[in-house]
């Protein structure tokens, strides 16, 4: 009996943890407050620079082969398995979860379409130019390595969030889930990122120290990036020559 009720104690602290990107931006959709109202210009720079962000962190995260987070390491599975460049496997795997969640009902938005088009080639080009750099042999480095990328993923899923141009694929997969089986989201989303470890672990994919690291800090990393990124938006909007320009954006 005290096993079974510790089981569940544990499960649902699992389903409150964001063990993923996805997570972490889902658990920050849930509580942020009234998204602020931002012209378009700066909706479309905010997704295209999280964007890149983020890509930047997954090339990071690749170099030092600490280990990426459960979706990179289905990624990378992929990419080892197919034979493909890093990106068009990421437009593989993050199309077929897009489509995926759009026939079984949440259609997505124009940010959950553009964002894998902007990723995929910035991780993929700052990769093959880290190739050339040899990594850290402390691990004390490498961890720190990590730790940085994370905070730039933050950022850049913080970002992402405030454009509020779309869903990210794995948020809207997960919520397409959760509506068909009549499961809460949370559990739904921690049965699927841990299916993506378990899967990409037996394609051969690179889980390890680093993507025990992201599961642990990814959670705040995108909570503080949001704030981040939310207070900057909106200094950015006060500003004269934004201000001035707004209007001839809105109206075409």
């Amino acid at each position: 009996m005290a096993t079974a009720v510790r089981t569940h104690h544990l499960v649902r602290w699992a389903q409150r943890h964001a063990w993923s990107r996805a997570g972490a931006v889902a658990r920050v959709l849930a509580t942020k407050p009234v998204p602020r109202r931002l012209a378009p210009i700066t909706r479309v720079l905010l997704l295209v620079s999280g964007s890149m962000l983020i890509g930047t962190a997954v090339a990071l995260m690749l170099w030092d082969e600490l280990g990426p987070g459960p979706l990179d390491v289905f990624i990378v599975a992929i990419r080892d398995r197919t034979g493909l460049p890093l990106a068009p496997a990421m437009w593989l795997t993050i199309g077929a979860m897009t489509a995926i969640a759009w026939l079984i009902g949440r259609r997505p938005g124009a940010g959950t379409l553009l964002a894998p088009l902007v990723i995929g080639p910035v991780a993929q080009v700052l990769l093959d130019r880290l190739d050339d750099v040899a990594t850290p042999t402390s691990t004390v480095a490498l961890v720190l390595v990590h730790v940085g990328a994370l905070g730039i993923a933050g950022v850049g899923a913080g970002a992402m969030i405030a454009s509020g141009l779309g869903a990210g694929t794995g948020e809207l997969l997960a919520a397409a889930a959760s509506d068909r089986s009549g499961h809460s989201e949370p559990r739904v989303r921690l049965a699927f990122e841990g299916c993506l470890v378990v899967f990409g672990l037996l394609l051969g994919g690179p889980a390890g120290l680093g993507t025990a690291i992201v599961v642990l800090l990814i959670g705040p990393a995108v909570a503080l990036g949001y704030g981040t990124v939310d207070r900057f938006a909106a200094q950015w909007e006060r500003h004269p020559i934004v201000a001035e320009r707004a209007p001839s954006v809105l109206t075409g």
